[in-house]
C-alpha cells in the first residue's frame, strides 16, 4: 500500500506536464494550395493547415523551457489559426503577433483579448487607469490577492473593436515584451520599420520548436485568412532545425515590435542554401535593388542549355515594375527562356509585355479568373516567385527559387515591411516549376 502511495505521488506531477509531441514533425520544403473553385477543401487549406498544425505542436520541453511563436501577417481572420495560437498561450508558449490591418472578426478579437488582456491596465468607475492589468496570463482570472476579475467566469469578456484597436497600439519601445505571459498582438503605425503610409506586408510564421523539430521558420505568400485559402494561388517554404535563421527572425521581430525604422542598407542573412532578406531599404533605387542585383547575375547560356525563368508575380507596377520589366525583357532578348504568369499589372507594363509576347520573346499568361460570372475577378496568383535554372553568377548549373511577399512595386522595396527568400535547390526548383504549370493550366494565355 505504501509503495502504491509513493508511486502515485511520483506519477501525479508527471501527469501535469505537457503531453509529448510524439512523432510529429512539420514537413520541410514547399507547400502549395489550390484555390476555389478547382481545389477540394483540403487542397484550398493546405498552407494554413500546415501552419496551424505546427502551432499546435509547440510546447515546453526540457530543451526549450521558454517556447516562442512569432507571427507577422498582413491579414488574419481564420478561427482555427486563432484557436491554435490561443491554446499555445495556455500551454505556456509566448505568442507574439504583428498584424497590419485593423481586424474586427470575432476570431481575431478573441486572439487579441487572450494575448493582450494582461498588457492593458484596468480602469475604475471614473475611467482612471490603475496599476493592475485587466486579467492574468492568457486572459486567466486574476487571483483574489490581486483583486480578482470584476465579472464572473474564467475569462474577461471579448474585447470590443475599440478596445482591440487600443490594445494593439500600446507603447512598444521597450526591449521586453508585454505582459507576464510574454505574448501580445501589435498593430504598427503604418509599416513597422518603414513609412507611416505603407503596410506591414510580411508573412512569417516562426517557432522555437514544433514536434521533434526545433527552430522552424515558415515564409509564405499566404495570410491566415479566407482570401489566402480560397482566392489565390499561394506558396509556403519551411526551414527547420535552423537556429541561426530563427535567431535572425527573432531579432527582426523585436525590431518590428519596437517600430525601429529601417535604413538604406540591405538586411540579409545567409544560412546554407537559404538567403533571407528583410525590407524596406529606405531611399534606395534601381542600382541597389537586390532583385536587380540578382537578375544582373543571370547569363542566358549555361551548362544546362538556355537559362530559364518561370515567373509568378501578383502585382507589377510603377517605376520599379518598369525597370524590372526592362531587365527581364533584356534577358529574353539575350536568349533566356522567359515564361510569366501575372495576377495584376498596370496597363503600361502589360502593353509592353504583350508587345514582347507578339515578338516571340516571352510566353505570357493572365491568372485573373471570374469564376462565378459576376463580372469581378475571384481568383488569381498571389505569389511573388521566380524559378531559375541555368547560369547565375559563376554557377552554370544553378537551380533556385526566389520567393516571398514583395510585389514588384516601388513601395515593396523602400516603404513597407516585406520578406524574401532565395533558395538554392534543384528539388525545390522542380516543385515550383510543376506548380507554375498547374497555375498556367488555370490561366488565360495572352
Amino acid at each position: 500500500m505504501r509503495r502504491a502511495i509513493v508511486l502515485l505521488t511520483v506519477l501525479l506531477p508527471l501527469s501535469l506536464l505537457p503531453l509529448p509531441a510524439g512523432g510529429y514533425e512539420p514537413g520541410g520544403g514547399a507547400t502549395f494550395n489550390v484555390p476555389e473553385p478547382w481545389g477540394s477543401e483540403a487542397e484550398n487549406t493546405r498552407i494554413v493547415r500546415k501552419v496551424e498544425e505546427a502551432f499546435r505542436h509547440v510546447r515546453k520541453t526540457p530543451r526549450d523551457r521558454h517556447p516562442v511563436i512569432l507571427v507577422a501577417g498582413y491579414l488574419f481572420d481564420r478561427k482555427r489559426s486563432a484557436e491554435a495560437l490561443v491554446n499555445a498561450c495556455r500551454r505556456g508558449v509566448s505568442v507574439r503577433v504583428i498584424i497590419d490591418r485593423d481586424v474586427y472578426s470575432r476570431p481575431f478579437r478573441r486572439l487579441v483579448t487572450v494575448l493582450n488582456a494582461d498588457n492593458v491596465r484596468d480602469r475604475d468607475r471614473n475611467g482612471i487607469a490603475d496599476n493592475d492589468p485587466r486579467a492574468g496570463r492568457c486572459n486567466r482570472a486574476l487571483p483574489p490577492e490581486q483583486g480578482g476579475l470584476r465579472q464572473r467566469g474564467e475569462e474577461i469578456p471579448l474585447m470590443t473593436s475599440r478596445q482591440v484597436t487600443a490594445s494593439m497600439r500600446e507603447p512598444t519601445g521597450r526591449s521586453v515584451t508585454w505582459g507576464r505571459d510574454g505574448s501580445y498582438v501589435l498593430k504598427c503605425s503604418g509599416a513597422c520599420r518603414g513609412t507611416a503610409e505603407a503596410n506591414m506586408h510580411s508573412k512569417i510564421y516562426a517557432m522555437s520548436n514544433s514536434g521533434t523539430a526545433r527552430n522552424i521558420v515558415m515564409m509564405s505568400s499566404s495570410n491566415l485568412n479566407a482570401g489566402g485559402v480560397n482566392s489565390g494561388w499561394n506558396d509556403l517554404v519551411v526551414m527547420k532545425n535552423r537556429p541561426r535563421t530563427f535567431e535572425f527572425i527573432t531579432r527582426i521581430h523585436r525590431l518590428m515590435t519596437a517600430q525601429k525604422r529601417a535604413g538604406r542598407r540591405l538586411v540579409e542573412f545567409r544560412d546554407g542554401p537559404y538567403t533571407t532578406r528583410i525590407f524596406p531599404m529606405i531611399g534606395v533605387g534601381k542600382r541597389r535593388d537586390p532583385l536587380m542585383q540578382d537578375l544582373r547575375k543571370i547569363r542566358c547560356s549555361s551548362a544546362l542549355g538556355r537559362t530559364s525563368l518561370h515567373i509568378q508575380q501578383f502585382w507589377w507596377n510603377g517605376h520599379r515594375g518598369n525597370y524590372i520589366w526592362d531587365k527581364i525583357r533584356s534577358l529574353a532578348r539575350n536568349g533566356c527562356k522567359v515564361r510569366i504568369i501575372f495576377g495584376a499589372v498596370d496597363r503600361g507594363i502589360l502593353a509592353r509585355m504583350r508587345d514582347a509576347r507578339r515578338a516571340g520573346l516571352i510566353e505570357l499568361w493572365d491568372s485573373r479568373i471570374d469564376t462565378n460570372g459576376d463580372g469581378y475577378v475571384n481568383t488569381r496568383t498571389h505569389m511573388k516567385a521566380v524559378a531559375v535554372r541555368g547560369t547565375y553568377g559563376t554557377n552554370r548549373r544553378y537551380h533556385g527559387v526566389w520567393t516571398g511577399t514583395a510585389n514588384w512595386a516601388t513601395g515593396s522595396l523602400t516603404r513597407g515591411d516585406e520578406n524574401t527568400l532565395n533558395v538554392r535547390s534543384a528539388s525545390l526548383w522542380r516543385r515550383y516549376v510543376r506548380y507554375w504549370a498547374t497555375v498556367r493550366n488555370h490561366s488565360h494565355r495572352e
